[in-house]
């Protein structure tokens, strides 16, 4: 199991140009992830990280690890705090960015893996972007159809989590998120934010907001600290269990992809199975009873 401290990597890449710089330490690869992406980028004192945008079809989220980061919304401009999340949901509501001083974590999800998806909208510069990385002036277009289905609610200003201090809960709905989730867990000593399981057609990260936690994998057992991250992905390597071994206690925060697909879930020490149809269809099974035979019961198969 692969563990990086957000608050002590060293970046290795920069990312920008003129105004817009960055220093950048991409964790998607570093961490085994494969469809939700994030990376660290460190800001000086007024440098920005990136064009002011937003996205269809992908959807971002921010954690502040240090510094006082300077957030740009459809709202303007206001300091945000270490711990501190906040999503960007697709559409001109998400629009954002961000200058120093601060180091964030970039967060993306939307349809990573699955095709991605997606429209990047520059409002600055009038600039258009999709697949496989086009980019146009919208004033270029000879042609533009726009109908009612098209027509957006006014945006809003992103909202903000405090981390150390929200209460423990989903938190998707609260940051006005959309395409993926998270769960914000505060363990007493000797809790555990789930059985140790696995999973398949879902991945989960996991970042340690305070205390020390015990993440219990396939390898072992590791000791966590505030600030690593580490990702759970799909399948027995993904395997995973966070406790609260300590006598103090501990935050994290479980992001997922999005929970109202199909999955299923492996629980190794109860040798069961969940399926997971929707969120109001659940099956439980025990793995011994599974059917070997594909075939088996389907009339006229022999």
């Amino acid at each position: 199991m692969r563990v990086i401290n957000v608050v002590t990597c060293e970046p290795d890449d920069t990312f920008g140009q003129g105004a817009f710089h960055a220093r950048v330490f991409d964790l998607t690869e570093r961490l085994g992830a494969s469809v939700i992406g994030a990376a660290v980028y460190e800001m000086g004192a007024g440098e920005k990280l990136g064009p002011y945008h937003f996205h269809h079809g992908v959807e971002e989220w921010l954690y502040v690890a240090s510094g006082t980061p300077i957030l740009r919304d459809p709202d303007g401009e206001r300091a945000l705090e270490p711990g501190e999340l906040v999503a960007f949901p697709a559409g001109p509501a998400g629009a954002h960015t961000a200058h120093g001083p601060g180091r964030v974590v970039m967060f993306s999800a939307g349809d990573r893996g699955w095709g991605e998806a997606f429209i990047s909208v520059y409002p600055d510069s009038d600039k258009i972007a999709a697949a496989p990385g086009v980019i146009f002036r919208r004033a270029d277009a000879i042609e533009t159809w726009i109908g009612q289905a098209n027509e957006t609610a006014p945006a809003e200003s992103s909202r903000a989590i405090k981390l150390t201090t929200a209460s423990p809960d989903p938190l998707g709905a609260r940051l006005g998120a959309q395409t993926w989730s998270a769960t914000l867990y505060e363990l007493a000593p000797g809790e555990a934010t789930a059985a140790y399981h696995y999973e398949w057609c879902r991945e989960e990260w996991a970042l340690v907001v305070s205390g020390t936690p015990t993440l219990r994998h396939a390898d072992g057992e590791t000791t966590l600290r505030a600030g690593d991250l580490c990702c759970f992905p799909q399948g027995p390597t993904g395997a995973h269990q966070l406790r609260n071994g300590s006598q103090d206690p501990t935050r994290v925060i479980v992001f997922s992809t999005a929970n109202d697909r199909p999955m299923s879930a492996f629980y190794p020490d109860d040798d069961t199975v969940l399926i997971h149809v929707s969120d109001s269809e659940r099956l439980l099974f025990r793995h011994a009873d599974r059917i070997e035979d594909y075939w088996d019961g389907e009339p006229g198969a022999g």
